[in-house]
């Protein structure tokens, strides 16, 4: 009998300490995570800087030609300097994963996870260009793991799951659901369950605890 495998990729991790909880899944239920991979646009040098003392084992894939820096943290694959809206930078992040962990690259992709993901220099926008460059973030985000799964052989569903208050003032929900239908979502739908969530900001300076809506978007490669 064949163990089911149950893999994740986060998107726009930033402090170890604020990491996606990726064990959620729709109607109040939960799965283990066997294989997790974390993506953050920060190099390791940077992260290393905000993350002080967190216990991290850098390494590299032999035979696998890439040039990102990748790392292990609680025993899950953390790669660096990834865009989210750049579909080779997932495209070589999942190798890296999948690699690492022996498994196919559906294993890994087929659940993408993301937590407020917002744009930078927010503090220069005004309420609705924060909501426009927020949109096309999501959107742009879609659109890359669309790409990338195209680009691995992947032809599964892909659920992209996304942590953000449906009032949230820099993408309220009917923008969210918009962004991820313009993105290349079939449908979107959010869960009647909220969830506790630990967010910190951009800079993270600042966090906090707070119950917050939890969406999904289907994707098909």
């Amino acid at each position: 009998m064949i163990k089911e495998q149950f893999g994740a990729t986060t998107l726009g991790e930033s402090q170890h300490r604020f990491k996606t909880d990726v064990n959620f899944i729709f109607g109040k239920q939960n799965v283990e995570r066997q294989y997790v991979l974390r993506t953050t646009m920060h190099s390791l040098s940077v992260w290393k800087t905000r993350n002080a003392g967190v216990p991290i084992s850098p390494f590299k894939i032999k035979n696998l030609h890439v040039e990102k820096e990748a790392a292990i943290v609680d025993r899950e694959v953390w790669v660096f300097n990834i865009n989210g809206t750049q579909p080779q930078d997932l495209v070589t992040a999942v190798k890296v994963a999948s690699s690492y962990y022996s498994v196919s690259p559906s294993v890994i992709l087929s659940d993408i996870y993301a937590k407020n993901l917002n744009v930078e220099r927010e503090h220069a926008m005004s309420d609705q260009a924060l909501i426009r460059a927020n949109r096309q973030l999501y959107s742009g985000v879609c659109e890359a793991i669309i790409k990338a799964a195209k680009q691995l052989g992947i032809t599964n569903q892909l659920n992209f799951y996304v942590f953000s208050k449906s009032n949230n003032p820099k993408i309220p929900q009917d923008d969210l659901h918009a962004s991820l239908k313009e993105g290349g979502a079939s449908q979107v739908k959010t869960d009647e369950k909220r969830y506790r969530v630990l967010i910190g900001s951009n800079d993270d300076k600042r966090s906090l605890q707070q119950m917050t809506n939890f969406h999904m978007a289907t994707l098909c490669a």
